[in-house]
């Protein structure tokens, strides 16, 4: 028998396997949510965001945003230093502003994957999408995205990007807030045709039991109940074997012959004859 440790610590392991199963096989062009199916596969590059600069005496620091909603962003070998390491999905640029030029301080990887390195274990980006609450007047639910493996001043980060459905043209892909320190987390929110839900194909309704079938099975369980009582209380009470264990014996015996005496009484009510049949004359 397992003890409540041991149960514990398979527990999350299984519940582990399934997490990891689940991030190896995202596909931001199938993404389910209960009944809803969603594709953002047009999203499926790199997208930039530019931040508000805000003073930093005696200068001013901008924080700019590159993100990818469905891999890991694409870094140009020329532009390695301007990027987050490989395998990042969204990264954050701290820049310094001095008139017209700008200089990169340092950057953050905000989500994404990457291998152990020293101290610091492996990280996955484990994509979950989850329903979000559905403002007023809004088109249909808005839903989130996400993506973990992030990491800012060596401490745990993920980032959620909110999508909601829109008719517009033009999408919106707006930064919310950044938050630092132990499971910090960066918010967007993305307005776009592309989080629509997709009209889903209505999965064929099973077949269940029909009503005969439901009929037997009852009349069936009943039957085996009756038997094994019956034979039961004939053994204890009687002590009866063999044929006699069976309850109503005699009835069962004569119970053929009466089938047969009710056939020929309504095959002969139909047809109009009249029978003597079963009755010797005298």
């Amino acid at each position: 028998m397992l003890r409540p440790s041991a149960l514990l610590a398979t527990t999350l392991l299984l519940l582990s396997s399934i997490a990891h199963a689940q991030a190896d096989d995202y596909k931001c062009s199938d993404i389910k949510i209960g009944n809803n199916h969603y594709d953002i596969s047009a999203l499926d590059k790199t997208f930039s965001i530019k931040g508000t600069p805000y003073s930093e005496r005696p200068s001013s620091l901008r924080d700019d945003y590159l993100l990818n909603p469905c891999k890991a962003i694409a870094v140009e070998d020329d532009k390695k230093g301007e990027n987050c390491e490989p395998g990042t999905w969204v990264c954050q640029s701290v820049k310094l502003l001095d008139g017209d030029s700008e200089k990169i301080l340092y950057l953050r990887p905000l989500a994404g994957e990457a291998p152990a390195s020293g101290d610091t274990p492996a990280r996955t980006v484990s994509p979950t999408a989850a329903l979000a609450a559905k403002p007023e007047n809004a088109k249909e639910d808005p839903w989130t995205l996400t993506l973990k493996g992030g990491l800012a001043s060596n401490k745990t980060q993920s980032t959620v990007i909110k999508f909601v459905c829109s008719d517009k043209t033009e999408d919106t892909l707006k930064f919310e807030s950044f938050t630092e320190g132990d499971a910090g987390v960066t918010s967007f929110t993305w307005e776009s045709s592309h989080a629509c839900a997709k009209q889903q194909v209505p999965n064929p309704p099973t077949e269940g039991m029909s009503g005969f079938g439901v009929f037997f099975t009852i009349l069936f369980v009943f039957g085996a109940i009756y038997l094994v009582v019956g034979a039961v209380y004939n053994h204890q009470v009687y002590g009866a074997k063999g044929l006699d264990l069976l309850p109503n014996l005699e009835f069962w015996r004569d119970f053929p012959g009466l089938v047969k005496d009710v056939f020929f009484h309504v095959w002969d009510s139909v047809t109009g004859r009249s029978s003597n049949r079963g009755y010797m004359s005298v």
